[in-house]
């Protein structure tokens, strides 16, 4: 179920089967405000609603890297947010793109502290199948 989508930067997906939330990047060309709306407005709700405990960032086509103040933002709100609604998990579909996973793990640091467990998987097939065997 499609949740939100920006065309041409990014789709928000709900997976109720793993209760978990699917975020696929084609471009991090995204502004503060549209990430708020996509993410923390929309993805967040949805997720809390509905009972989520994951959330998956597909990056495999993603192209770039997020500007600073997105960073900046996913540091300080982004995961503490997740962990308040419940989220156990944050899986990560890299990129063939090295710039791309540079950026990722630069702000993936702060998953940790925020007590939620980051997992690396090569698609989203094996995403949901990790999910299945960790509830």
């Amino acid at each position: 179920m499609i949740v939100h989508e920006i065309p041409g930067v990014v789709v928000v997906e709900w997976n109720d089967e793993v209760k978990a939330t699917f975020d696929t990047w084609s471009s991090y060309m995204i502004t503060v405000p549209q990430f708020r709306e996509a993410i923390l407005e929309k993805g967040v709700a949805n997720a809390r609603m509905r009972g989520g405990r994951a959330w998956v960032m597909d990056a495999q086509k993603a192209k770039g890297a997020f500007p600073q103040d997105l960073q900046a933002l996913i540091a300080t709100e982004v995961f503490k947010t997740f962990a308040a609604i419940g989220i156990k998990y944050f899986l990560t579909i890299k990129s063939a793109s090295t710039i791309t996973n540079m950026a990722i793990s630069r702000y993936t640091a702060h998953l940790g502290p925020n007590g939620i467990q980051m997992v690396e998987v090569p698609s989203r097939e094996k995403a949901i199948e990790w999910l299945k065997t960790h509830r």
